[in-house]
């Protein structure tokens, strides 16, 4: 019965997501309200580090990030939904106090930084993708995250088209954030089979 329920319940996940996003991209002052504002973080509206990841520059900046979203749901394994909305809630949270810590950007909006991360872990848990082409996956998006790290990359391009500048660094901690989850996952994976055989 409960298999029945969550295989019911697990496409809806990103499709909520997506009417969230969308819903959020609609209204004229929401981003506003709820980007990630250093200044205004200082004043104590704590929210921005969390709410900041729902809201976009403008549609062509949602629209790409809902893309994302659904390649995620296309590759991930279904069932675990409220894991996918814990992870994207913390990672955004991590990627906001970094960003907050740094003190190098006065704005940010975006899920682009939670979507590599989220992806990763998609990639790497996904049941329709090959294990090489999972690897490769992966590959790919870590090798993204790093040259964006080099002076060697421009976001000139992607910036003309979502509207605005892209920051790399919520990229590279959604990754990491993927990668200390799936650490710990498999770790508990781990502790659960070694607990089995005692």
């Amino acid at each position: 019965m409960r298999a029945v329920s969550e295989s019911r319940i697990t496409p809806l996940w990103p499709l909520i997501m997506l009417l969230l996003i969308g819903f959020l991209a609609i209204l004229p002052t929401t981003q506003i309200q709820l980007r990630f504002d250093i200044s205004l973080l200082q004043t104590h509206e704590w929210w921005r580090l969390i709410s900041a990841h729902w809201v976009h520059l403008g549609w062509q900046h949602t629209v790409l990030n809902a893309l994302g979203l659904l390649l995620i749901w296309y590759i991930a394994p279904r069932g675990l939904w409220l894991y996918w909305w814990v992870f994207y809630i913390l990672s955004g949270l991590v990627i906001s106090l970094v960003l907050l810590y740094q003190k190098q950007v006065a704005n940010y909006v975006g899920a682009s930084g939670v979507l590599h991360g989220m992806l990763l872990l998609a990639a790497y848990y996904s049941r329709i993708l090959p294990l090489t082409r999972r690897f490769v996956f992966i590959g790919i998006i870590v090798t993204k995250v790093i040259w964006e790290q080099t002076p060697w990359y421009s976001d000139d391009r992607l910036g003309q088209v979502i509207g605005g500048y892209v920051v790399v660094d919520a990229h590279l901690w959604g990754v990491i954030s993927g990668l200390v989850a799936l650490f710990f996952i498999e770790l508990k994976n781990l502790w659960g089979f070694k607990q089995k055989d005692v």
